[in-house]
């Protein structure tokens, strides 16, 4: 039962994050186009909706499903009979095949093989220096615990 409760407020959470963050980019990319009206994301996949609310609703869902994707994701950390190597590797692919087509489905990038490519390439650099930061701080904190360890 604990566990049942534990992973219920996984869901929860991850699920209100990636609405969260996508509610976020939404909004910086809706002021950075100086767009008068709100949309969820770009104008052509608002207008496949009949209605702005239709839009935001699916909007809502595919966050909340890029949060889940992530968040899930990001247990393959906490395997520790794995190289840092492998779980990289894996966390790698397990975001890129979940994130791609709910990003497809949210309309960022149209349905041809260079915006494919393009994409690709972004998420390669994207999680490439997230991967670097939180690896500098993880180096960071283990040099801190070390220096701890030494004065004692």
């Amino acid at each position: 039962m604990k566990n049942i409760k534990k992973f219920i407020n996984y869901i929860f959470r991850f699920s209100a994050e990636g609405t969260l963050y996508g509610l976020i980019v939404s909004l910086f990319f809706n002021f950075s186009n100086k767009n008068s009206v709100y949309y969820p994301s770009v104008p052509s996949f608002s207008a496949k909706f009949a209605t702005p609310l239709n839009a935001m609703t699916v909007s809502v869902i595919l966050w909340s499903l890029m949060g889940l994707v992530f968040g899930f994701g990001s247990f393959v950390f906490v395997i520790r009979q794995w190289s840092i190597l492998k779980r990289t590797i894996v966390s790698f692919i397990i975001y890129y095949i979940g994130f791609t087509p709910l990003a497809f489905l949210a309309g960022w990038f149209p349905a041809n093989i260079v915006n494919f490519m393009i994409f690709t390439g972004l998420f390669i650099l994207i999680y490439v220096a997230v991967w670097f930061i939180r690896s500098y701080r993880v180096i960071r904190e283990i040099r801190e615990i070390n220096n701890k360890i030494k004065k004692k």
